[in-house]
């Protein structure tokens, strides 16, 4: 059992001391007891290590941590640990620009100033777009462009666009929904935010981050630049396999500087967010004075987060807007794994109230944070591993129950077993449903030769290398950037068609979050009467975007005057200590 580490409430008075002394030490009894819940969750996901948190009454109630950070199982967790926060660091980006636009004249840029007004090289493939989009729509995901960030990240811990070409990248997103009207989450999006950020402030959205949010809530750990010494209090990423068993990831990835730095960059550690809660709390009750800025507009409903349209569930900035009693949990991995029907109800039978919330799911980390206006409480969860299915939320969902009186928690346990053996199947599934095509279609493809070659997206800035597999006569190989980090097995299907997949343990060996869309995985070549391939198409998603990412067999020097080039590796990659 995890050693507890409780701090009780703070009493105001002693009147305040007698009238709520039995309930707080309930409220104690009960989140201690989902210690045992919480540790199998734990297990049945593959987590190596859980760090939790609970605030109460504007005080810090009580902290928790299980597991281990490192293999050899010597080092335990604590609310001081550094953990990746991936898309928690949604709400910091928007923080940030609830901060810069205060600070701004009135005549200059605002929440809907159209984005072209800061960047006039941004022009959207979708003309209709133009002159509309704003920072505001992205923030809340309400742009209706696809957010696949196939040309950008691809595993194995590296980024394959650069900084420089993310106006580029984020104008040639395609429409898929209607602008405003739905809500589809982006992470380009918040990359937008972050360069919004840079040109208004002329600092790097680090450094403005830092100055504006951090250090005036002296959260001394949190950044996108931690400390990775060997003596750090720091927990190394982790990938689980299909049997449960997490493997420390080879390279750690620094967000610093990259692309999606200001979408899901940030570490941070229990106690920090804990603060950082707190005076997002606080900021929505008094917004004057205060030290951040535009939190209840942050907090608003900005669209609908489902639809059909219900007035009880939207997104912000940044943030979640719920009612409980309700489903929860709605923008992470588990909400993929089940109807919105199977999904437990948090809260049900009580009293309603108001909840934020966001999840986290970075290369290596799972995490969520939630926060109650009216107790003032929040909940953090941190979790250090690309799980089996999404435990931070089950977990949280445990303590937020704990917290309130709602249930034990025990019923986590069989979702976060259901969530896993769903999750295991669908790849599965998949990879069968490959196998079967195959069989039933025993054709041979034209000559290897006729697909080889290099495939560049419309924009320019990324390629595919289409090559003949070096140890296997019968497979090609692709190769993202042509890079020797980014190669993959490129098998036959059917007719023009060869298909990548991996299973689960490829993906979690590669740091890639698992797809189980068979259409994703397939690559639709278009050969000439000369029996050449032109064209393919690739990234298809069955839902929002069959059609896939169209690529074209074009020399270098076609695009930008030769200036997409083979990618040196990536010098924010450094490896691991031993």
């Amino acid at each position: 059992m995890p050693q507890l580490r409780l701090i009780p409430l703070r009493a105001a008075s002693t009147a305040d001391a007698i009238d709520c002394g039995m309930k707080t030490t309930t409220v104690l009894e009960r989140l201690a007891k989902a210690a045992s819940v919480v540790d199998h969750i734990r297990t049945i996901s593959g987590v190596p290590s859980v760090s939790v948190g609970v605030l109460h009454h504007d005080d810090v109630l009580f902290r928790d941590s299980f597991g281990y950070l490192d293999e050899a199982k010597t080092q335990r967790p604590g609310a001081d640990t550094t953990y990746g926060i991936g898309s928690i660091t949604k709400s910091f980006a928007a923080a940030s620009i609830g901060k810069l636009f205060e600070e701004q004249d009135e005549s200059s840029v605002t929440w809907s100033s159209p984005l072209e007004e800061i960047f006039p090289d941004y022009k959207p493939k979708d003309k209709r777009l133009r002159g509309l989009v704003s920072t505001a729509d992205f923030l809340s995901h309400r742009t209706g462009l696809l957010g696949d960030m196939s040309v950008a990240a691809q595993g194995d811990l590296e980024f394959l666009l650069p900084p420089s070409e993310l106006l580029a990248a984020a104008a040639n997103l395609d429409t898929v929904a209607p602008f405003r009207q739905q809500w589809l989450y982006n992470n380009w999006g918040y990359s937008m935010a972050g360069a919004v950020i840079e040109k208004l402030s002329k600092k790097p959205f680090h450094e403005y981050l830092q100055e504006a949010i951090l250090d005036p809530l002296a959260l001394n750990r949190t950044t996108t630049a931690p400390d990775l010494g060997d003596d750090a209090d720091f927990a190394d990423a982790h990938s689980t396999l299909q049997d449960g068993h997490p493997i420390a990831l080879p390279r750690r990835l620094v967000f610093k500087n990259s692309i999606f730095e200001s979408a899901g960059g940030l570490y941070s550690t229990v106690n920090d967010l804990l603060t950082y809660a707190k005076a997002v709390l606080r900021d929505e009750r008094d917004p004057q004075p205060s030290l951040l800025k535009n939190i209840p507009m942050l907090l608003s409903n900005q669209v609908p987060l489902d639809s059909p349209s219900r007035d009880y569930r939207f997104y912000g900035m940044g943030w979640v807007r719920t009612q409980l009693p309700g489903v929860v949990g709605l923008q992470g991995d588990n909400a993929g794994l089940f109807d919105i029907d199977e999904l437990p109800v948090l809260g049900l039978g009580s009293s309603p109230m108001m909840a934020y919330y966001h999840q986290g799911a970075a290369y290596g980390y799972y995490s969520a944070l939630y926060m109650f206006p009216g107790t003032r409480s929040a909940v953090v969860v941190l979790t250090n591993s690309m799980p089996l299915n999404d435990p931070a939320d089950w977990i949280a969902q445990v303590y937020v129950s704990a917290l309130f009186g709602f249930s034990d928690g025990a019923e986590y346990i069989k979702l976060a077993e259901e969530s896993r053996r769903r999750k295991l199947a669908n790849v599965a599934s998949m990879m069968a449903g490959f196998d079967k095509i195959r069989k039933e279609n025993p054709t041979r493809p034209q000559p290897l030769e006729t697909y080889t070659g290099e495939f560049y997206n419309e924009v320019g800035n990324f390629f595919i290398d289409i090559r003949r597999h070096p140890n296997k006569s019968d497979c090609l190989e692709l190769a993202f950037q042509g890079k020797e980090t980014q190669v993959y097995e490129l098998r036959h299907l059917r007719g023009d068609v060869f298909e990548w997949a991996l299973d689960y343990n490829q993906s979690a060996r590669r740091a890639r979050f698992a797809i189980w869309d068979p259409m994703y995985f397939e690559i639709d070549f278009v050969v000439n009467s000369s029996g050449t391939a032109d064209s393919f198409s690739w990234a298809k998603d069955t839902d929002d975007f069959p059609q896939g990412i169209k690529m074209n067999r074009l020399s270098r020097e076609a695009f930008r005057g030769g200036n997409v080039q083979h990618s040196p590796p990536d010098p924010q990659i450094g490896l691991r200590s031993a």
